[in-house]
């Protein structure tokens, strides 16, 4: 199945899941639920059952907001930003509210703590760079690097042209320079 066939099936199920359709909410979260989860994990630094909780969440959005959404997009992408938005509010709700009883539980080897700790930093400097992205911009980075398709599949997914998705990651690397510190900066091509 190419990916206008499985987007067109995707788009068919939101629009049933949209009018209520159970059954349909399930088969969409039996196709998108994996990958929604591998997104999850790679944004929380493969923590599991963080990951299982920010995908459970996205899940309930998108039945939640499946009558809002709007045909014609796709499906697949508009999960990955509901995950990639969970996982932000997650991250911001974990780290205001973190007490030091839990954090003095764990007392990791002192030299996995810098390493930990950069990739923390690492990991919340770049959510936090790409909130500041377009939505377009914010979806071809998704698709591109966490996802890793290619330039077409991204442009067949957003209902592009491959010379647009080009120009929005180029946009976007160039935005994420600006907005991330020297050392994460992307090189910008």
């Amino acid at each position: 199945m190419n990916l206008n066939d499985k987007n067109a099936e995707l788009t068919a199920l939101m629009e049933q899941t949209a009018g209520g359709s159970q059954n349909a909410f399930r088969q969409l979260a039996r196709q998108l639920g994996p990958r929604m989860h591998g997104l999850a994990a790679r944004l929380v630094g493969g923590n599991a059952a963080q990951a299982e909780d920010i995908a459970q969440e996205a899940l309930i959005k998108l039945w939640q907001q499946a009558p809002k959404w709007q045909s014609g997009g796709s499906v697949s992408a508009f999960a990955s930003r509901l995950v990639y938005t969970t996982a932000m509010d997650h991250h911001r709700r974990t780290h205001v509210t973190a007490s030091l009883d839990e954090t003095a539980m764990e007392i990791p080897e002192p030299e996995t703590v810098t390493s930990s700790i950069a990739q923390k930093q690492t990991r919340h400097l770049l959510l936090g760079a790409m909130a500041q992205l377009p939505e377009r911009q914010q979806q071809a980075v998704t698709l591109a690097y966490f996802h890793e398709y290619r330039a077409q599949d991204i442009a067949s997914a957003l209902g592009t042209t491959e010379k647009a998705v080009e120009s929005l990651l180029v946009r976007a690397r160039k935005s994420l320079a600006e907005l991330l510190p020297a050392s994460l900066s992307p090189t910008v091509h």
